[in-house]
Parts: structure tokens; sequence; C-alpha cells
């Protein structure tokens, strides 16, 4: 008691920062120093001087920044860049057919009364053309799409579906 007592006389003039070690002779009473040093570390100092505008404004813009270098785990980010893109090599035409497609925005897409409205397929002349349902008249999925493009190309090339698409 009496450190304690002297430590308290010499706060008034001086500032005085205490660090627990922990010396493992008592288990039971350094697990209760522990747990009162880990709290007494938890609780944020109060800074001397406020923060000015730019320091918030660094500290925002970092967290911001870490939050958007941190990439999508979405099923659709299959591309290098957002939105679904694909990235192979084949010519602008292609690569655009082929992103749209994906996206679900193909040629014989109209509006009508606030809906989407699609040309009938001309391969089963039973449904309207959409996307799903022309990969799915051709036996294809939207993984296939992803995975293989230029083969998916191919498909629409031989069915004749690029002028629909």
């Amino acid at each position: 008691m009496n450190i304690l007592n002297k430590l308290k006389s010499l706060s008034v003039s001086y500032r005085i920062h205490l660090q627990w070690i922990p010396s493992h002779v008592n288990i039971e009473d350094n697990e209760i120093a522990d747990a009162l040093a880990k709290a007494g570390a938890d609780d944020a100092s109060v800074p001397s001087v406020p923060l000015t505008y730019l320091e918030l404004f660094s500290r925002a813009k970092s967290r911001n920044k870490t939050n958007w270098l941190i990439p999508l785990v979405c099923h659709w980010y299959q591309g290098s860049r957002p939105g679904g893109c694909l990235s192979i090599d084949c010519n602008r035409r292609d690569h655009t057919t082929l992103t749209r497609f994906l996206n679900g925005h193909i040629r014989s897409l109209t509006s009508s009364d606030n809906s989407k409205c699609f040309e009938i397929c001309p391969k089963c002349t039973a449904e309207q053309a959409t996307p799903d349902h022309i990969l799915a008249c051709l036996g294809l999925s939207k993984q296939d799409l992803v995975s293989n493009p230029l083969l998916t190309l191919g498909f629409f090339r031989v069915h004749r579906l690029m002028d629909l698409i």
C-alpha cells in the first residue's frame, strides 16, 4: 500500500504510465491482473490535441481504400474487371457480344409496358429467346459461357444466333 500512496502523490506533478509484466508466480492473481491490464490497454487514450479535418479525412480515406482493395467473391465476378467482363483474346465485336449476352442485354431485347420482351427463339420457335432460354436450347449453361466463351461463341455462330444476340 505504501508504494501506491507514493505513486498517487507523484501523479499530481508527473504523468505516470504503468506497465504490467506477468511473473507467473501466482497463476490466479496473474489471470486477474492480465484481465485488468488488457481492459486498460483496450481503453483508447484521449489525444492531447483534437484531430484536424485533414487527419480525419486521411483516416477515413485509408479505411475506404482497404475496403475497396478486397476483391468481390460473387459468382458473377468471374472476369478481371467489374460487371462480369470476360478477358478473352478475340475481336471487339465478339467480346462485346459475349459480355452483353452474359449480362442479359441482347439485341432482341425490347421494352413494352415496363416489361422485357424478346423475339421468339428461331431454333425451337416455342418461347422467347431470353439468354437463359438460348443457353438451355443449345444445351449449355452460364458456367460454360464463363469457362469457355469461344466455344459458346462457336455454338452461336453454328446455330445462326449471332443476329439475335
